[in-house]
């Protein structure tokens, strides 16, 4: 399960590689927050969207670091949460805060420029629409348009996650494809 703090960008994004990978929709739930954007409220919506079903083994929150004055708080409540939550078969379920420093769209950009320092989220959309001309929030599409950029992409990502930290507030940080090689090892039965 995958609960978004946007209601198009990262969803439509999950959903179109769930589409093109032709994973079960029934093995992998895609949905906004329930309970609004705010970080904390993120986590709390994935819990009780859980325990309706306790259906899954995995559970993914995503969100971006913005002005959340929580935002460390739900990291520290998903930290806290993963291995205690049990599915219908009784087994602990990993529980996984996917965060991005400014926003969700640095991961897009990391498909085609290499960004070391923090840009404001502004400064983010400017440069990825200059990549991908008439981009907007959730619009259709976006993993097909980035998909062949898809390897140098997570090697930029990991290259920001092993030197820069999630806690902070002034680096360029992303998780995004920790999620997105979840999702693709599943097409492949890994």
């Amino acid at each position: 399960m995958v609960v978004c703090e946007g209601t198009k960008t990262e969803p439509n994004y999950f959903n179109e590689i769930r589409v093109s990978e032709r994973l079960a929709s029934a093995n992998v739930r895609i949905i906004p927050s329930e309970l609004g954007t705010d970080p904390l409220n993120i986590v709390k919506s994935a819990i009780v969207e859980f325990k309706k079903t306790s259906a899954f083994d995995r559970i993914f929150v995503v969100f971006d670091r913005d002005d959340h004055i929580n935002y460390t708080d739900a990291i520290g409540k998903a930290e806290a949460t993963d291995g205690k939550l049990k599915n219908d078969e009784r087994q602990a379920v990993s529980f996984e805060a996917i965060v991005s420093i400014p926003s969700f769209e640095l991961w897009l950009l990391l498909h085609f420029t290499d960004i070391q320092a923090l840009f404001h989220r502004d400064e983010i959309m400017h440069r990825l629409r200059s990549k991908i001309p008439n981009y907007e929030k959730g619009l259709d599409d976006t993993f097909a348009t980035t998909k062949a950029h898809l390897a140098i992409a997570t090697q930029r990502a990991v290259a920001l996650k092993r030197r820069n930290s999630r806690l902070a507030d002034d680096v360029a940080y992303t998780d995004v494809h920790d999620l997105v090689a979840a999702l693709l090892q599943l097409k492949s039965g890994s």
